[in-house]
């Protein structure tokens, strides 16, 4: 029993570390867990993964070496869809294709609308370039989840592929509207406008790193790339809101307000915001404080 909760604790831990973005400790974590519980497939799963991003191939494949022959043994006993789903990534990584779709498809014999198991399908059929098929799949789960950023970062990846590239655009920009600084979707239009204009640099490429610097936190340098963007082609409302976000972290409301103002002004829906009213109100509010403060110039 004791050791049940020790194991449940370090993977909680490991959890946690991963989804802030801790690589090192998380793989730490979850190799102390993987000594309690050396055929843990969650674990498993996760170390092929973090070793994977944190560039040790060598041994990413070894866990997933290891993570299919015990899925396998489960397997042997009682056909899980979850434990199926765990192969996929692991059969990729290895380049073996074929199993791969052996796997989905007996996923999706289990449930013909699983999202998971049509994105992996939609995936594999388009890293094949078998691109109208892999749309269809991508149709499905759009179909009931119209707002999933992964089958819509895809749809628009296929869509360019076939030349497709206002559809494909239209994809990217919903996407800016769920999530308006998501770095694929940046790099996803940059390299869409790259291939449209026959250009080698975009306003998109000024944009991504204007947001890696946002997120490191240097906040000159970001404002600096969002200029840059915006003298390349101030167009796009995606790059005015995200823009915006950056003048509210560092407390230039008066900015702010203007640069969504021009993001709205191309796309009244940009960044996702509907009552436009009540958020001016509220930033005209965190104006006034600043210049209160002093932090703001008095018009």
């Amino acid at each position: 029993m004791f050791r049940g909760n020790s194991l449940d604790k370090t993977i909680e831990k490991a959890e946690k570390y991963f989804k802030k973005g801790d690589l090192y400790k998380a793989r730490n974590m979850y190799l102390k867990a993987l000594a309690q519980d050396p055929k843990n497939i969650g674990v498993l799963n996760n170390l092929a993964f973090i070793y994977h991003v944190l560039g040790d191939n060598a041994t990413s494949k070894g866990y997933n070496e290891i993570l299919l022959k015990e899925c396998d043994e489960l397997l042997k006993h009682e056909t899980v869809k979850e434990i199926l789903i765990l192969k996929i990534p692991a059969l990729v990584f290895l380049e073996r294709t074929d199993e791969v779709m052996e796997v989905i498809e007996e996923i999706l014999k289990i449930d013909s609308k699983d999202v998971n198991a049509l994105f992996q399908k939609s995936y594999y059929l388009e890293k094949n370039k078998r691109h109208l098929e892999a749309l269809d799949c991508i149709e499905e789960i759009l179909e009931k989840h119209p707002h999933h950023i992964g089958s819509l970062l895809s749809k628009g990846r296929n869509l360019v592929e076939l030349n497709e590239f206002e559809k494909a655009e239209k994809c990217y920009n919903l996407v800016f509207e769920i999530d308006p600084k998501n770095k694929a979707a940046i790099n996803l239009k940059s390299q869409l406008l790259k291939k449209k204009y026959k250009v080698t640099i975009t306003s998109h490429d000024m944009m991504l790193k204007a947001v890696e610097s946002f997120e490191m936190e240097n906040f000159k340098a970001s404002r600096d790339y969002f200029k840059k963007a915006l003298d390349m082609n101030p167009e796009y409302d995606e790059i005015w809101f995200a823009q915006g976000e950056l003048f509210i972290r560092t407390g230039h409301i008066g900015d702010a307000i203007e640069s969504f103002k021009k993001a709205f002004e191309i796309n009244p829906a940009s960044g996702g915001i509907v009552k436009h009213k009540e958020f001016f109100k509220l930033l005209d509010r965190m104006k006034k404080i600043n210049t209160f403060l002093g932090f703001e110039e008095k018009e």
